[in-house]
């Protein structure tokens, strides 16, 4: 096999190194083929995929479904943020697909933003749905997770084409971009559990008790629901009295409009948590007739000076007062009348911390970027990469690559297992994938990984939904 195909080849060097080109399979994704390709062996994913995803390919020239689901979730998974960049992917194809144990994997966007283009209907659209939902519940089944916190929280997603739904709304990032506002529900222990996407004109906390209760529905009456963690989105007197009457334990974030901010100015007692944090409480009726009681509201200011990185916000009442104005500010509102202010505080933080579901969502999986014409096409890619993909690289994380210490991001994974370089070659009559890893520790530690991935004797194949 030639090497080179460059007529001025002896011209073309770097430093000490002569450059040529080869056609042989290598790929720089050999731990991804070599990792993910084995889960998805192990898991029968191929089964569960031909049978949930609600896409008839008719054409004569279909090549179908499962490649081009398995295209998706290999252009998320190495990072890209359109359809097109599965061309970051494409180089050394032919080491993919036998690891993969494809024929066929699609080489242009069009392919992919045709075939998810298919599902134009709301009803198809809740199809896919259904089959995602229960693929992510038998996934918390199988870790045996009966319990955990129920996080909801709503996200802007910016857009730059014609969408159907990309309006203007609220977008604090890009005021007056098109955009669509989806809900999510995630549990503490990661797995995201339902989504909707929503146009970018829909009232934040909109449709909150209907999103909700399905959710639960999802979840099922097995599970316990130890809280309920909202960000301020979900600070809706609707919603916050179903909670009530439905005796669940909630903590939600408040807006910091000027009304609670003069509460806050009247707070007199604060608890030093730690340096440069401090909590206080009070107790608050608004005006208007729906909020029929007092609640319990709990205030964390956290000194700039001493935590440069803290969240929260500085109110817009307080830059000029002296003795404020060094502060960013957090509040929340509660129906746990026993834990304390900071206690509160603590039990609210997992859920608005850096390192959260939506930030690895938007930044590790592309969340925001992948999208096509249609409304329930969007919405089905959505839920294919929040409740089907990064599911499973949570099950993974949790089981194999991470267990029993703590989770890392997908952008960890990625850098860490995903990028090792491979070379698809022979050996007898099998093929190989020579992996380009040098040191001994790494190569154990891959090798425990795909040894202990091919011990999991749970299966996806069972789950299908009926269509």
């Amino acid at each position: 096999m030639k090497q080179t195909d460059c007529k001025n080849s002896k011209s073309l060097r770097v430093n000490q190194v002569k450059i040529q080109f080869t056609n042989k399979p290598i790929t720089a994704w050999g731990g991804l083929a070599t990792i993910v390709a084995k889960l998805l062996e192990v898991l029968e994913f191929r089964s569960w995929v031909e049978s949930a995803i609600p896409i008839e390919e008719k054409s004569n020239y279909a090549k179908g479904v499962y490649e081009k689901v398995l295209a998706t979730f290999l252009t998320v998974l190495s990072g890209g943020e359109r359809f097109s960049h599965l061309s970051w992917w494409s180089h050394g194809i032919e080491a993919i697909k036998k690891a993969f144990a494809v024929t066929w994997l699609p080489k242009a966007s069009s392919t992919l933003t045709r075939f998810w283009g298919k599902i134009s209907a709301q009803y198809v659209s809740e199809k896919l749905a259904v089959a995602a939902r229960r693929f992510a519940i038998t996934l918390i089944e199988w870790q045996g997770i009966v319990e955990d916190t129920l996080n909801l929280d709503s996200s802007v997603l910016i857009r730059y084409g014609n969408q159907q739904g990309a309006k203007r709304g609220y977008n604090p990032k890009k005021r007056g971009r098109p955009s669509h506002h989806p809900l999510l529900a995630f549990l503490g222990a990661g797995y995201v559990i339902n989504v909707w996407n929503r146009s970018g004109d829909t009232g934040t906390g909109q449709g909150a008790v209907s999103f909700f209760r399905q959710t639960l529905m999802v979840l099922g009456d097995s599970f316990h629901v130890t809280r309920v963690l909202c960000d301020s989105g979900f600070y809706e007197i609707g919603f916050i009295g179903y909670l009530e009457s439905n005796r669940f334990t909630y903590i939600i974030s408040v807006p910091i409009s000027h009304t609670i901010q003069r509460e806050i100015f009247q707070v007199t007692q604060w608890h030093t948590v730690s340096k440069g944090v401090e909590v206080g409480e009070f107790v608050f009726q608004h005006r208007d007739h729906k909020w029929t009681k007092p609640r319990r509201y709990v205030v964390v200011r956290q000194s700039i000076s001493r935590r440069p990185k803290a969240l929260g916000k500085q109110p817009s009442l307080f830059k000029d007062l002296e003795d404020w104005s060094q502060y960013r500010i957090s509040i929340m509102i509660t129906n746990d009348l026993t834990s304390t202010p900071e206690e509160i505080w603590r039990h609210y933080r997992p859920r608005a911390n850096d390192e959260n579901v939506v930030k690895d969502l938007k930044e590790g999986y592309s969340f925001e970027s992948f999208n096509v014409h249609s409304f329930w096409a969007t919405e089905a890619v959505l839920t294919m990469i929040a409740l089907v993909f990064h599911n499973l690289i949570v099950y993974l994380n949790r089981t194999i690559l991470n267990h029993n210490r703590p989770q890392e991001q997908l952008k960890t994974l990625r850098h860490k297992y995903f990028t090792l370089p491979g070379q698809l070659g022979t050996g007898g009559r099998n093929y190989v994938l020579r992996l380009s890893i040098q040191e001994r520790k790494m190569r154990a530690t891959v090798i425990s990984i795909i040894r202990r991935i091919s011990l999991i004797s749970h299966r996806l194949n069972c789950i299908a939904v009926d269509q």
